[in-house]
């Protein structure tokens, strides 16, 4: 498997798309950060910068399924999952493979963006406001296992689903439409409350967290929402890898 995970490093470092999607959000970051400068209003400061993705962290589980889309989708059509199989490595060898090379490569992608844009926010506007530079630091643990089980999840659908659009829509209801539908459910009957706020799309977007230009309430700032952070992460990353080597072993190629 080695081999394999070593093959499929050099491999993404050649993929063009991988190198236009970095540059292209590293382009929208610097314009964003440029257009505030210009702007000199209210939303001039670094707070209102940090606040973009302080207040919006499931945009690195986005990011991170559409990274292993970029990498592994048409891999089936292309004829690359074939040949790999045929050289006597296994499907959950594969699979466990694409994972931590599509999880490295987030890694990587993420801490190039995420600086470059602390470095936009520091040389471009004012530090000052409620939102600060430890806050969106402090997102990146308590948002990581959850993107992982993210990037998986995408993983999974991806070479599980031949049409790309069905994978799309599997991943969306999976991480968007159902969480939405059970919150909604638990309005009408509580017993669904506490499970519903365990799912990362609720309990991030239920008011659990107050950010604004007055004041910044996060929820990772207390241990028990760091807490719940990291273990909805890592149940994620649990479900979606079980299921990615269950179903995929029984997959047809």
């Amino acid at each position: 498997m080695l081999n394999y995970v070593k093959s499929e490093f050099y491999r993404i470092s050649h993929i063009i798309s991988l190198y236009l999607f970095g540059g292209i959000a590293a382009a929208l970051i610097l314009v964003l950060h440029l257009a505030l400068y210009f702007i000199g209003n209210q939303y001039t400061t670094s707070s209102f910068s940090y606040s973009n993705l302080v207040a919006n962290p499931m945009i690195f589980g986005y990011a991170g399924a559409f990274l292993a889309a970029l990498i592994y989708d048409g891999n089936r059509k292309n004829g690359n999952l074939k040949n790999t199989v045929a050289f006597g490595i296994s499907r959950t060898k594969i699979f466990i493979g694409q994972c931590i090379v599509s999880l490295a490569a987030a890694i990587v992608l993420m801490c190039v963006l995420v600086g470059f844009w602390i470095l936009c926010s520091t040389i471009f506007l004012p530090q000052e406001g409620p939102v600060v530079i430890n806050d969106l630091l402090w997102e990146i643990p308590a948002s990581f296992f959850i993107s992982a089980a993210c990037l998986i999840c995408g993983i999974v659908c991806i070479e599980l689903f031949e049409k790309s659009s069905v994978a799309i829509l599997v991943w969306l209801t999976v991480w968007f439409f159902l969480p939405k539908a059970v919150f909604l459910l638990s309005i009408q009957f509580p017993v669904l409350y506490d499970m519903a706020m365990w799912i990362p799309e609720n309990f991030f977007s239920a008011y659990q967290s107050h950010i604004n230009t007055r004041e910044c309430i996060t929820l990772w700032e207390t241990w028990e929402g760091m807490l719940k952070c990291i273990l909805s992460g890592m149940i994620g990353i649990f479900v979606f890898s079980l299921s990615g080597i269950t179903l995929l072993r029984k997959k047809e190629l």
